[in-house]
C-alpha cells in the first residue's frame, strides 16, 4: 500500500463511496459495489505547484481554456489515480461571472469542468449524473452537438442527457474529454469564447492567474 495515501480518504470515482486500499488479497483499491478502480483523491487548489506535479505525472491532458473568460479563474484540481499509475482522470474546474445572468432565474456564476479520463474510469459519467461508466453507443453517432479545439484539434463533441449541468462528452487526444457547464443555459456563450489547452505544456503555468476557491461542483475536500 502506498503510504502517502494511509491519512487521505479516497473515493470510488464511479459512485463517491470511500474505496478499501490494496492489502494481501488485492494490489487494487476496491469499491464495494464497482470492485477494482482507479482511487479518486480529494479536490485541491489549482496552484502552479499542484498544476505542474499533477502534469508530470498524468496519462491524460490537463485542459484549461485558454484564455480565460475575463473575470474566470481556475478553481480546483481533481485526480483518479493509484501512485503506481498516475493519474488516468483528471478534472479542471474553473468559475467566473454567469454570461447570462441578469434574469430573475439565471444565477450570478458559472462553473465550468473539464475531464480528461481514460475508459472505464467512469468519473466524467459520475460527475455529470449518468448511471453508466463511459458515455453510451450515442457518441460519435450523427452530427455533433459543439465543437471545440483542444491542443490545436477541431474536437467534435456530443450532448448526453444530465439532470444538473449542461453535459457533452468526445475524444480528444485520444481519451474522453467531458465539458460540464452549471447552469445549464450558460454553456453555449461559454463554450464558443475559447479554445482548451493542455497545462502538461507546462510553459503555460506562468501565465494563468492566481487560482480561486474551490468550486464546489467539484465535491468535498
Amino acid at each position: 500500500m502506498d503510504r502517502r495515501y494511509v491519512s487521505v480518504t479516497l473515493s470510488c470515482p464511479r459512485c463517491g463511496v470511500v474505496v478499501r486500499p490494496p492489502g494481501i488479497w488485492s494490489d487494487t483499491w476496491t469499491c464495494p459495489d464497482h470492485g477494482g478502480v482507479a482511487p479518486l483523491h480529494p479536490p485541491t487548489l489549482a496552484t502552479p505547484e499542484a498544476l505542474a506535479q499533477t502534469g508530470h505525472r498524468s496519462q491524460v491532458a490537463l485542459w484549461v481554456p485558454w484564455p480565460l473568460p475575463p473575470g474566470w479563474l481556475i478553481s480546483g484540481v481533481r485526480v483518479a489515480g493509484d501512485d503506481h499509475s498516475g493519474p488516468v482522470a483528471v478534472v479542471m474546474a474553473c468559475s467566473g461571472p454567469n454570461p447570462l445572468a441578469g434574469g430573475v432565474t439565471e444565477p450570478r456564476s458559472a462553473d465550468l469542468l473539464l475531464v480528461a479520463e481514460q475508459p472505464g474510469v467512469g468519473l466524467g459519467a459520475h460527475l455529470a449524473g449518468l448511471p453508466d461508466v463511459d458515455p453510451g453507443a450515442s457518441v460519435g453517432v450523427g452530427a455533433p452537438h459543439l465543437k471545440l479545439v483542444a491542443a490545436g484539434q477541431h474536437t467534435p463533441l456530443w450532448a448526453v442527457g444530465a439532470a444538473g449541468p449542461a453535459a457533452y462528452v468526445g475524444e480528444a487526444a485520444g481519451d474522453w474529454l467531458w465539458v460540464l457547464v452549471w447552469p445549464q443555459s450558460a454553456a453555449a456563450v461559454l463554450l464558443e469564447q475559447f479554445a482548451l489547452r493542455d497545462l502538461r505544456d507546462l510553459g503555460l503555468l506562468p501565465e494563468l492567474p492566481p487560482s480561486g476557491a474551490l468550486s464546489p461542483r467539484l465535491g468535498t475536500p
